[in-house]
């Protein structure tokens, strides 16, 4: 699946350009007014429209907040339910004989290093491809050989044991996959840069004279705005952003190294 420009460019720089874009469409607007040279009448009618679309603003950023802040916890949530299947299949190779139960902890190795390779590479489409592709590779090999063994004699036990949390393993992990790619619709995020951006412009064009100190108040808006607007695309993206769901894939490493 191809990301967007909005999903490959970093948060932290968008909302930079954002920062700067609202000062630059203040300006705009306070040029515009002077030049237009609107009546004091004009100008409470703006000033009623800016107020309509700082509502809308509000809406659209808390809408897009609440979206991204449930797919981060969603995400972490399902990490976390990842890491207990994996432990549970792990603990049911121990039904198996000493030299299966030691290549099965040797495949389980391979999958638990490609999955937390995944977690680590989310930004980057080749190494990405790469830790999926051993994924798949390692759960191929669990899988020939959970079925090698179920056709031996007195695995009955074993093999209704393990060949659900196998299957209980590899679901989760497609489940992540696809819950990572429905991420939050670009167009959203264009409507809340854009709302942004003509807030400014109308607040520029309806004040006649922006003192030096006004700049302050100017200045802090776009700056807590700007900020805002960094949190909601950050809890979007909770496996590249700062906010990572780094609870459950610091569960997988645990069991990795128990594997040593």
């Amino acid at each position: 699946m191809e990301n967007s420009f909005i999903h490959r460019t970093d948060a932290l720089i968008l909302c930079l350009l954002l920062f700067v874009a609202m000062l630059f469409m203040v300006q705009l607007g306070r040029i515009a007014g002077k030049k237009w040279k609107q009546e004091e009448s004009e100008t409470k009618g703006i000033s009623f429209l800016l107020n309509a679309i700082f509502g809308l603003s509000a809406f659209i950023l808390a809408f897009t907040f609440g979206m991204s802040a449930s797919r981060y916890s969603n995400v972490r949530d399902l990490i976390i339910e990842e890491a207990n299947n994996i432990g549970t299949a792990l603990l049911r190779s121990d039904l198996y004989t000493d030299s299966v139960q030691d290549a099965f902890r040797a495949d389980f190795k391979k999958y638990i290093d490609a999955r937390v390779s995944f977690y680590d590479h989310v930004a980057d489409a080749d190494l990405l491809n790469k830790a999926r592709l051993d994924a798949e590779n390692a759960r191929i090999e669990l899988w020939r050989r959970v079925a090698q063994q179920s056709k031996g004699p007195n695995m009955i036990i074993p093999s209704n044991n393990m060949i659900p949390a196998l299957n209980s393993m590899f679901d989760i992990a497609t489940t992540i996959e696809m819950t990572l790619y429905a991420r939050v619709p670009d167009l959203i995020i264009y409507m809340l840069f854009i709302l942004g951006l003509v807030t400014s412009f109308i607040g520029g064009y309806t004040s006649k004279d922006i003192k030096q100190k006004d700049w302050i108040i100017i200045i802090a808006f776009a700056l807590f705005s700007s900020m805002v607007t960094y949190i909601t695309l950050d809890l979007g993206r909770p496996m590249r952003g700062v906010m990572k769901g780094n609870i459950g894939k610091q569960a997988i490493i645990d069991i990795r190294k128990s594997l040593r």
